[in-house]
């Protein structure tokens, strides 16, 4: 049975989607059948894999408004061998708003077990299956934490940080005392660290205050990322050598052994 991990924090500008396709990609290198779900909107983590979710026929967005899809329709290939897409696509910004409004509905089923039926299909297909979420805690963020046995939170060692990363823990929390008492915090990654008396205030402030949830791996700012994401590829693939690759790389072993 898979397990099941959200990439969530309520900031953006954080590597985390970056984090969310190189990680999945890193288990996949490894061996291990890797399925990337992306609840963004944007897309980013679809197209940063070299998919046009335009072009898609199903995508997680009809998955969500038609049921009677099979989710297996959605699944693509991509250019990393062993690592599946469920691809995001624009249209989630309106299915999340009657989400919304469904949660309102004290008669309607509870939208935020949405995913997690949907995932239930291809739980023996898999060893890990990511889960991309929005720079934000609305309801597909939700979904994720619903549906997830683990959650990796990605703050950037930069300012600001702490607050979307104090958020996105409350919401944890809020997760485990309500709608899924099983979620485990897997850690904290640190991600976009520069050599700057900055960067390193941040993280010290970030260790201080939460001390034993930070995963042991940094993930360092590096050109290879930006280059990498430009030609729709994760770091790991088009820089393998890079210390960028080679810290996500650490994180998805850490990730697969515990």
């Amino acid at each position: 049975m898979a397990k099941k991990i959200a990439i969530a924090i309520h900031k953006g500008g954080v590597g985390k989607t970056t984090t969310a396709k190189n990680i999945a990609a890193a288990m996949a290198l490894a061996g291990h059948r890797t399925l990337l779900v992306d609840l963004d909107e944007q897309a980013n983590a679809t197209k940063g894999l070299g998919v046009d979710p335009a072009a898609l026929t199903v995508t997680l967005n009809n998955l969500f408004v038609s049921p009677e899809i099979q989710t297996s329709s959605a699944v693509q290939g991509t250019l990393v061998d062993g690592l599946h897409l469920i691809a995001g696509h624009p249209d989630l910004s309106r299915t999340e708003t009657g989400m919304a409004l469904q949660r309102t509905d004290p008669t309607a089923p509870d939208p935020i077990a949405a995913l997690k039926g949907l995932l239930a299909e291809l739980e023996d297909d898999y060893d890990f299956i990511i889960l991309d979420t929005p720079p934000s805690l609305n309801y597909m963020t939700i979904n994720a934490l619903a549906a997830a046995d683990e959650l990796v939170i990605p703050a950037a060692a930069s300012a600001y940080s702490q607050d979307g990363l104090a958020r996105t823990i409350e919401a944890y929390e809020r997760a485990v005392g309500s709608y899924n008492p099983t979620l485990r915090l897997r850690g904290i990654l640190v991600t976009r660290v520069k050599r700057t008396l900055a960067s390193s205030a941040v993280f010290d402030g970030i260790g201080e205050t939460y001390k034993d949830l930070v995963i042991p791996q940094l993930i360092v700012e590096s050109t290879a990322v930006d280059e990498a994401e430009q030609l729709n590829q994760p770091v790991v693939i088009y820089d393998p050598q890079s210390h960028a690759a080679q810290g996500y790389k650490r994180v998805a072993e850490i990730l697969t052994n515990g």
